[in-house]
């Protein structure tokens, strides 16, 4: 999706920030417009705005910093906590949120330790004064019915040649026995994890936050930070649950792409590198 118009982005940032100090107001400003669901402007020192890109995602925006604000400050990692209410200006909707210092590390970089600190923390996480606020596992690709639609809606648009791999692929997942139920981020890897000087310092982006086992967040952080490093953070076990996780992460892309009603071209760009995914592993 492209970006947001520059008046309308500028407008409901005004009113995200409206409760903060004046210096944080007039803070100079930058657009990271990285992710698939939301734009990021960052006000220098001062706060990050969160800013939905579809219309009508104000709902879905209070449930999820009303989770993050309820994560014990214990839980040892910083996170994006709300600085004022989720406000909705022109079909858009935004939220004021802390700064998390540091920056996402280099593919295939991380200290295991750290990595291991991460998983831990994460997973302990109590997930019963919060339950009401998680999502339901694989809900971004189609929760229950996340099967089905590979069957009848991705593996469809793939290429001839992947086509076998990509059914035992998500026939794998499907089978892939219960293990036992933790937090899980849903999205542990990448750029939502932050470092500074070595160390993790925070972790931003829970809106796919649910009770899962370890492999799912541990799949995350084998595809970005290496999958080579898994050993050493997690039993073989939990290793091979989440290498059945991995080979469908491409598989699962395309599905929230359909789901999610984006233009033919982005849904066309996500099947081929699913198609390349595929021939690799």
């Amino acid at each position: 999706m492209g970006s947001i118009e520059d008046g309308r982005l500028h407008d409901v940032v005004d009113a995200a920030v409206g409760g903060l100090p004046p210096a944080a107001q007039a803070a100079a400003r930058s657009v990271v417009d990285i992710g698939s669901a939301h734009v990021v402007v960052l006000l220098d020192g001062s706060a990050a705005v969160r800013v939905g890109r579809d219309p009508d995602m104000a709902a879905t925006m209070r449930k999820r910093q009303e989770l993050v604000d309820r994560i014990p400050a214990s839980v040892g990692l910083l996170l994006p906590r709300s600085l004022g209410p989720v406000v909705e200006v022109n079909g858009l909707s935004a939220v004021a949120t802390q700064l998390i210092p540091g920056a996402p590390c280099p593919a295939r970089d991380g200290e295991p330790g750290e990595l291991e600190r991460l998983l831990t923390e994460v997973s302990s996480i109590p997930t019963g004064p919060i339950d009401g606020l998680l999502t339901e596992p694989l809900s971004f690709c189609g929760g229950a019915d996340w099967y089905q639609i590979q069957l009848d809606e991705v593996i469809p648009r793939l290429a001839p040649d992947v086509q076998g791999r990509a059914l035992d692929a998500v026939a794998a997942l499907a089978d892939l026995g219960p293990g036992e139920k933790v937090f899980s981020h849903g999205d542990l890897g990448g750029h939502n994890v932050f470092w500074e000087g070595g160390h993790i310092t925070g972790v931003l982006d829970w809106d796919l936050a649910s009770r899962s086992d370890r492999s799912t967040d541990l799949a995350c952080v084998g595809v970005w930070n290496g999958w080579d490093k898994l050993p050493l953070l997690a039993p073989l076990s939990e290793v091979r649950r989440a290498s059945v996780r991995r080979n469908t992460f491409r598989l699962q892309q395309v599905a929230f792409y359909l789901l999610s009603g984006r233009p033919p071209q982005e849904i066309d760009r996500a099947v081929t590198r699913a198609n390349t995914w595929l021939r690799e592993i």
